[in-house]
């Protein structure tokens, strides 16, 4: 079943079109993420999920509802880049007082323990970048939610703070909890989301699991500098296409797999280098990059 829904979706600011014809499903206890450059409508997709935007056109549906039904508050836990706590209370206290507004809230010292929260005693004003993101994302788990939308929730937390993050999402999603989330970090996701949507322009030009996306992008390998190409394309045969770069650094665009690697290997070995020397790179971000033509996030 999906917990999110969304087919033909339009929304406008004015003149300009922010989404346009956007479709999204995503699965019950599943984590999607979006990426797509700075304007792509991420945030503004993320918006009217939680029901805070009106859109111009198409249909969605949350948990199998509308997003602005009343039945929803208490299911979907939150935590948006701006605003939204009371910045002269502490990190102990807004957790409380968010506790309080459900019938059957997480224990909150448990949830300030579990993000490190328990030795802050300050206002949230006086609080790092990376503290503040902790403390929303106490606030969205602390009642019990069956689905949480967060837009970039990692953002100024150190590496110690992201694992415990991604782990207590993997926690979650075992219990049927779904995420919806962007973030500007793809590598960081490429071995935790369930699903990627890659937005660009307003629609969604790419759904698909992490490895199935990086599998696009083009391979990068480095090794000696100025090699004789012409004979690795041969190799390869047609549909790719090889280029050095920079001095020692190659790119292989086309479908590059297992195989492609190995010969890839053969080949430089051949050329009177070790194939330990080659350093094969392929990443999310470079499928991304490819996706939208170099867009900056």
């Amino acid at each position: 079943m999906s917990a999110i829904d969304v087919r033909s979706l339009v929304v406008s600011y004015g003149p300009r079109t922010a989404v346009d014809g956007l479709d999204l499903r995503v699965e019950e206890g599943s984590t999607c993420v979006l990426l797509g450059p700075n304007g792509a409508g991420k945030t503004t997709t993320l918006s009217v999920v939680l029901g805070l935007r009106t859109p111009d056109a198409g249909t969605v549906r949350v948990l199998g509802l509308p997003p602005t039904d009343v039945g929803l508050r208490s299911q979907v836990g939150v935590v948006l880049q701006d605003g939204g706590l009371p910045v002269a209370a502490t990190p102990r206290a807004i957790v409380r007082h968010f506790a309080s507004l459900y019938a059957d809230p997480l224990p909150t010292e448990d949830v300030i323990e579990r993000l490190g929260l328990e030795h802050l005693d300050r206002p949230y004003r006086r609080l790092s970048g990376g503290e503040q993101q902790r403390v929303k994302i106490a606030v969205s788990l602390v009642g019990r939610p069956r689905l949480l939308v967060l837009d970039e929730p990692t953002t100024g937390m150190d590496p110690a703070a992201r694992r415990v993050f991604w782990t207590l999402l993997d926690e979650l999603g075992q219990q049927g909890v779904t995420t919806l989330m962007t973030t500007h970090q793809p590598d960081e996701v490429s071995t935790r989301a369930d699903q990627i949507a890659v937005i660009n322009h307003g629609t969604v030009i790419a759904d698909a699991p992490p490895q199935e996306l990086i599998d696009t992008a083009p391979v990068w390998f480095t090794c000696a500098r100025h090699l004789d190409l012409t004979s690795l394309r041969q190799v390869l045969g047609e549909g790719f296409e090889v280029a050095e770069v920079e001095p020692g650094r190659y790119r292989v665009h086309g479908e590059v797999g297992v195989a492609e690697v190995s010969a890839i290997n053969s080949w430089v070995t051949s050329h009177g280098h070790s194939s330990q020397d080659v350093t094969v790179v392929r990443s999310l971000e470079e499928a991304y990059l490819e996706m939208t033509g170099g867009a900056a996030w």
